[in-house]
């Protein structure tokens, strides 16, 4: 009796371990019907040069089923591209001043470790810039390109996951990773697993620009407000008896401005 008891708990064990792993190993973790779900909620703000960008964006276990945990779950996030109207560059060791994640790199590694099933965590990075930092004109706003590497495996099944964004990869790999063949896109994903990657994730971005002063603005709207009123002027004047009113108001301005006209004249002749 004892026996068959201990053969039965056994057996159950087994079972329960090998349902853990069946669960736990999705056939394909990197397809976008997942990854699209990962990261989102972005707040990607425009701050002039000095300013501090408050960059956040949710991390998601799309992975449906209660038992596929994420584990070991770890993400880089990078600023890796500078770019204008004008022109592109890459944001590397010989980048001047770049914007700083908490203050110390272009680039941060987050350790979020778990995530159960459908779970949601929020993730916050104040990116700190200076006044040198290079930032577009006051008609040209600059874009600082972000990207993404995530890691991690589900519990029950050691297999690593990486899941990447367009700035991890060369110019010859992403033209080799996707094609367009008519109006639809191609992922050659033999060719992006053969790189070690099982799914692409959407880079960001943020922007840095100098605010336009409003002394400009002041000058636009005081002009065509002076326009309005010479236009106004002139159309009442010549058209005497139309709008009594403002014809005597405008008499009076002309008169006003006469008698100080005369003033000054008399002023600069002695």
């Amino acid at each position: 009796m004892r026996l068959g008891l201990a053969v039965l708990a056994a057996a159950l064990a087994a079972l329960m371990v090998s349902g853990g792993f069946a669960a736990a190993d999705i056939s394909d973790p990197g397809s976008p019907r997942y990854t699209n779900s990962i990261l989102g909620g972005f707040v990607t703000p425009t701050v002039a040069p000095g300013q501090t960008v408050e960059f956040s964006f949710n991390v998601t276990n799309p992975y449906g089923n209660r038992t596929e945990v994420m584990a070991n779950v770890t993400l880089v996030v990078g600023i890796y591209m500078y770019s204008t109207q004008e022109k592109a560059e890459y944001v590397d060791s010989a980048f001047p001043h770049p914007p700083l994640m908490d203050g110390l790199a272009p680039q941060k590694q987050i350790d979020i470790g778990i995530l159960q099933a459908n779970q949601t965590t929020r993730v916050e990075i104040p990116i700190e810039t200076s006044k040198k930092t290079p930032h577009g004109s006051y008609f040209s706003q600059s874009t600082y390109f972000v990207r993404f590497n995530l890691t991690f495996n589900f519990v029950g099944n050691d297999t690593p996951v990486v899941l990447k964004s367009r700035g991890w990869f060369t110019e010859e790999q992403w033209n080799h990773i996707l094609s367009l063949e008519g109006n639809e896109t191609i992922v050659n994903r033999t060719y992006m697993k053969s790189l070690g990657v099982d799914g692409l994730l959407p880079d960001s971005s943020f922007g840095i620009k100098i605010p336009i002063p409003r002394w400009p603005l002041g000058v636009i709207v005081a002009g065509a407000a002076f326009l309005s009123f010479m236009a106004l002027y002139y159309f009442v004047l010549d058209n005497p008896g139309r709008y009594p009113r403002l014809e005597k108001r405008f008499y009076y301005l002309r008169g006003k401005l006469n008698e100080l006209r005369s003033k000054l004249e008399h002023r600069r002749r002695k």
